[in-house]
């Protein structure tokens, strides 16, 4: 088992993406403890992985240090944190959101890093180093549009993953992204929009690989930086996007 014996803190790890993770790393051997707000599907996230979940807003600073405090006292330290909470907000570019929706979004999706990460960078170095994975977005290497809020705190995680890597290698701290791209993780605006069928062609036209992604696709990379199998790798986004962001969709012309 590729993470045994460590002790893995996973905020939004109830649903989609974070729970494909918590499963994934529990298998691996890992002591779980998933951090969110949905305590229905966090509690049984944790009874499925045999984790442990405490309630957190990670836009809550005391929430994101007691998050990190429950996890060391129920383990005895903290090994992998991965930062998966996120807030979509609405579909507005910058002259059309309410001031209220840039607040809540970036208080999630960029700040919450922050605050959890604060805490758990000196938990790591107690153990002698860590593994630290922001859960960013091929939207935050791209660019969308009226997704403006959404886009800024996903494409603020690349220069704060830079950052934390060069702050705190020497303390044998790695610090890496995902990018995730288009992932069929149960998301309720893409469980609406895959009622579209036009919809749904396009998001496979924008990969090469011609379909949309699995949760376990996006656990299978957070795995690889988390496991000594990356222990060279630090201050990288790793996009897990089917091609998304290499370039254009094939153009239309005719097979010869």
């Amino acid at each position: 088992m590729r993470l045994e014996k460590k002790i893995a803190l996973i905020t939004g790890g109830a649903t989609g993406i974070g729970r494909a993770i918590a499963l994934r790393f529990a298998r691996e051997g890992a002591q779980v403890v998933i951090a969110d707000i949905n305590d229905p599907a966090g509690a049984a996230t944790a009874t499925e992985a045999q984790a442990k979940f405490v309630h957190c807003d990670t836009a809550q600073i005391a929430q994101a240090e007691a998050a990190v405090a429950q996890t060391v006292d129920l383990y005895g330290g903290l090994d992998i944190l991965v930062n998966s909470a996120a807030h979509l907000g609405g579909m507005n570019s910058v002259a059309t959101m309410p001031e209220s929706e840039w607040r809540a979004v970036l208080s999630v999706t960029l700040d919450g890093v922050f605050h959890v990460s604060k805490f758990a960078v000196p938990a790591m170095i107690k153990r002698g180093g860590g593994s630290i994975i922001h859960i960013s977005s091929a939207e935050g290497m791209m660019g969308v549009a009226n997704h403006a809020a959404y886009v800024t705190g996903k494409s603020a995680l690349f220069g704060l993953t830079r950052s934390m890597a060069i702050d705190f290698g020497k303390q044998r701290i790695r610090v890496n992204t995902i990018s995730p791209g288009i992932i069929d993780s149960g998301r309720p605006d893409l469980e609406r929009y895959k009622e579209d069928p036009v919809i749904v062609q396009w998001w496979r036209d924008m990969t090469v690989l011609d379909r949309l992604g699995q949760p376990e696709e996006i656990a299978g990379a957070a795995l690889f930086l988390a496991s000594d199998d990356a222990s060279y790798v630090t201050g990288q986004n790793l996009a897990v996007d089917g091609g998304w962001t290499i370039g254009h969709p094939p153009l239309p012309f005719p097979d010869h």
